[in-house]
């Protein structure tokens, strides 16, 4: 068995598999603590063994072991005002990008290849398209392949009016607020072995393995995990920031801290393990919230129910509160993630995307992207030039184009001679023919796509 060691927070790693599906092999990497031994120890080395069992035993708790122990709510529910236009029209979990695939593709595979088989997402402004692309993309694994029994599901869940609301109370207020309206889906008898609840946004692109995340949570025994990621200033202005101590435990949470309170949160993220190298540590001194979260589920239900029944957000007005009642722990994610819910960070991910100098593995065999199986032709490229970019299918190029640098969606149509670089081209719903092109401009209408010239 292969072990290491996450620098900074004391946490053993075995590898292994709570789950399978019938079509996915969840290679999964598990957190456990250190396997014991049975060699004879002298009684003094038995002792303090005995006592140190003592003492972290009210506090740790075994892997995770069943997809049952684990519930995953996705919020997917928010406006997206810092992405409209993209948003004018689709909800911002909807918004496409590196030409085949949604945001929402990105923490649903994640679940998926993860062995978390009990999915909701939670749903609200501009929903049709999410709901339609949910409903295709994710139809065949409900029932069929998440686990062995066939017990797994992805399901929405929906904004709605409900007795004691006004009009405006039935929209979801904040992130606790959305999780609070279903809380009764945890008195289902499905749901009566789950331990954990894992919530998370749906407006990042990053790779995760969520077992290893829960199983640092259960041997940390912490009520809460917050998983986190090294940020610079910038990014850390727009983000829920920690303090921490050397044991990874949160000292301080502060959502969107000015500049000047900011100063006073550095610390060596390479020391404390959040960073890959000194220049990372040096560029990005911050321990910013992914706002991913880990929450027992007796712990939830206190919470949300009890001890703040009217709190609207969970980073605001329930963990920045909870210091020192709770043990709140940071999860150090070391890898690619990029928080992509404003255009210019939408629109550079997804320039590293067609460059591929972006670290989010597109093209990684073990574990794909999951997204909707359209039966489409391939791209075809006539007479015309494309460098460094993406293509979706069904895409067509006509003769004397030039794509460069660019993000080009599936079903888009670009004419001749064209000159197109370090551009994002959505896609279309549907192919059309050259005749039906002509026939809509012969109507007066304007075809998707770019023109001639």
């Amino acid at each position: 068995m292969q072990q290491g060691t996450l620098a900074g927070c004391r946490a053993r790693v075995s590898t292994g598999s709570f789950a399978r599906t019938r079509t996915v092999k969840a290679n999964a990497t598990l957190l456990s603590r250190p396997p014991s031994s049975n060699k004879q120890q002298p009684a003094s080395s038995q002792q303090s063994a005995q006592q140190s069992q003592q003492q972290h035993k009210p506090y740790a708790r075994p892997p995770v072991k069943s997809s049952d122990e684990i519930v995953a709510m996705i919020l997917g529910g928010g406006s997206g005002n810092d992405l409209w236009p993209l948003t004018n029209s689709r909800a911002e979990p909807a918004v496409p990008f590196a030409g085949l695939f949604r945001l929402i593709d990105v923490p649903l595979s994640n679940c998926i290849h993860s062995g978390i088989s009990n999915i909701y997402v939670l749903t609200q402004y501009n929903a049709t398209s999410l709901n339609r692309h949910l409903s295709r993309a994710y139809q065949f694994l409900n029932n069929v392949t998440f686990v062995g029994h066939g017990c797994g599901f992805v399901e929405t869940l929906a904004a709605s009016q409900r007795p004691g609301l006004d009009a405006k109370e039935a929209w979801y207020q904040g992130t606790a607020d959305a999780v609070r309206r279903y809380l009764y889906l945890f008195d289902e008898a499905k749901h009566e072995a789950c331990e954990d609840v894992l919530i998370m946004a749906a407006d990042q692109l990053y790779r995760m393995d969520y077992t290893q995340l829960l199983n640092y949570h259960r041997a940390k025994g912490a009520d809460v995990t917050i998983a986190t990621t090294p940020a610079d200033e910038e990014h850390a202005t727009h983000l829920g920031v920690l303090t921490v101590d050397r044991e990874c435990n949160v000292l301080e949470f502060y959502e969107k801290p000015p500049r000047a309170q900011l100063a006073t949160m550095s610390i060596d993220t390479m020391e404390y393990g959040f960073a890959d190298s000194e220049e990372e540590a040096t560029s990005k001194p911050f321990v910013a919230s992914m706002g991913m979260y880990v929450i027992k589920r007796k712990v939830l239900l206190d919470l949300l129910s009890t001890r703040f029944p009217r709190a609207v957000d969970f980073s605001r007005d329930i963990l920045s509160l909870s210091r020192g009642e709770l043990k709140i722990c940071a999860y150090p994610h070391r890898g690619y993630w990029e928080d992509v819910g404003s255009l210019k960070d939408y629109y550079a991910a997804n320039m590293a995307l067609a460059a591929d100098s972006s670290r989010l593995g597109l093209f990684d065999r073990d574990a794909p992207l999951y997204s909707e199986a359209r039966v489409l032709p391939p791209s075809k490229v006539h007479g015309a030039s494309v460098a460094d970019s993406l293509l979706g299918d069904a895409c067509r190029v006509a003769q004397g184009s030039v794509v460069r640098g660019s993000v080009i969606g599936s079903c888009a149509f670009i004419g001749r001679d064209c000159d197109i670089q370090d551009s994002i081209i959505f896609g279309a719903d549907t192919i059309d023919t050259a005749e039906d092109r002509a026939a809509e401009v012969a109507a007066g209408a304007t075809p998707l796509g770019i023109g001639d010239g």
